[in-house]
């Protein structure tokens, strides 16, 4: 009898203990798995930042070579008027050089 109930009190306590550990895995494993998941988080994270930055780069550099030639084709513009306004003094110099000889 004593013995059957040793044997009975050893099982319980080796369950205990077993469940005991089992839970402790099993908070390891959430630990874990939750940290897995923050790691997978973070590296999608980078890999759409490493993505878009081409694509961002390029279009600045787009956005500058419109500016650039928006610029170029304004001197262009700015220097035919110059020419236009040189000829425009010249006459005018003419006109008023024959009118002053009259």
């Amino acid at each position: 009898m004593v013995v059957a109930e040793r044997e009975i009190q050893r099982r319980t306590f080796y369950r205990q203990q077993h469940e005991v550990y089992r839970r402790d895995i099993r908070k390891q494993q959430t630990k874990s798995r939750s940290n897995q998941k923050v790691w997978y988080i973070a590296r999608l994270v980078c890999i759409a930042f490493l993505a878009f930055l081409p694509l961002y780069r390029f279009s600045v550099i787009t956005e500058s070579q419109y500016r650039v030639a928006e610029l170029q084709s304004e001197i262009k513009n700015i220097d035919s008027q110059n020419e236009r306004l040189k000829v425009e003094i010249a006459n005018l110099k003419s006109v008023a050089l024959i009118y002053f000889l009259q």
